[in-house]
């Protein structure tokens, strides 16, 4: 590994990202109950909450472009969700809001149980880092790293050893069929590879749960099912949960859960 720099304290602790809920927010997960389990609050057995989350982009001089318009929905624990809507709707906007990649404008998103709306980046950074792997459309590769490096390098950040990190990278990699080219870089990879090399660094660390964006967008359709297939055996046997954005009615077909989205809101399954 060509970097092997030690890990921030802090990144080793998964518990930091505790705040309390704006008011309003609080006054309605006042009216359920809370239960204690192991120390920490918890919301039923929601693993993500979000609360009339509204997302509003500036264009422009006084231009405002609603992306999200008041989304309140639950994602249960070792669910299989796919957030499912015409280019526009704000699925990927939803995904980026529930992942801490994105602030909301309005609203509260909690996270087993927890306010994360409004926590300060450092505290974000440990969440993700810890509980969220990501599958993002543009892939997000490190070009200075092979396939091999680029999927242990979250493990790395964790303080995970190499000999362990290294075995679980070089087992992922031969799960999505990349066992060849694990000393590639990403500009020596077809798009479909580097897809699969990012599929395999968001499982790698088996986080609690893994937002993908169009992950099967640049795959043929037995690469696909096979990479779905992992992930489904993934939601069984280690009970990681799973939340697509996404236009491809293969993923719609396998999902647990569809949730429809259309100009930013949540609608009725066509």
């Amino acid at each position: 590994m060509r970097c092997e720099a030690q890990p921030r304290s802090e990144a080793r602790r998964t518990d930091v990202y505790v705040e309390r809920a704006p008011e309003a927010a609080t006054k309605q997960i006042a009216k359920r109950e809370s239960p204690k389990v192991k120390g920490k609050s918890i919301v039923g057995m929601n693993l993500i909450e979000t609360i009339d989350l509204k997302k509003t982009y500036s264009t422009g001089k006084n231009i405002e472009t609603p992306a999200l318009r008041g989304i309140s929905l639950s994602i249960a624990d070792k669910d299989f969700v796919v957030l499912a809507g015409p280019s526009g709707s704000g699925k990927s906007t939803l995904l980026h809001l529930m992942g801490a990649l994105d602030t909301a404008t309005q609203g509260a998103i909690l996270f087993e149980g927890r306010d994360i709306t409004n926590i300060d980046i450092h505290k974000l950074t440990t969440l993700r880092l810890h509980k969220i792997g990501f599958v993002f459309q543009a892939y997000n590769l490190i070009s200075t790293l092979t396939a091999l490096e680029n999927v242990e390098y979250t493990m790395l950040l964790q303080g995970i050893n190499r000999r362990t990190r290294r075995k679980k990278s070089i087992d992922t990699l031969q799960r999505v069929g990349l066992d060849d080219l694990i000393h590639r870089f990403p500009q020596e990879m077809s798009g479909g590879q580097q897809q699969r090399v990012a599929v395999a660094r968001a499982i790698a660390a088996e986080p609690r749960v893994v937002m993908a964006d169009e992950p099967t967008a640049n795959l043929d359709s037995k690469t696909a099912e096979s990479l779905l297939e992992l992930m489904q055996e993934l939601n069984m046997e280690k009970g990681i949960t799973f939340i697509f954005s996404t236009h491809d009615p293969m993923i719609m077909n396998k999902a647990k859960r569809l949730i429809h989205l259309k100009d930013g809101k949540i609608t009725p399954a066509a």
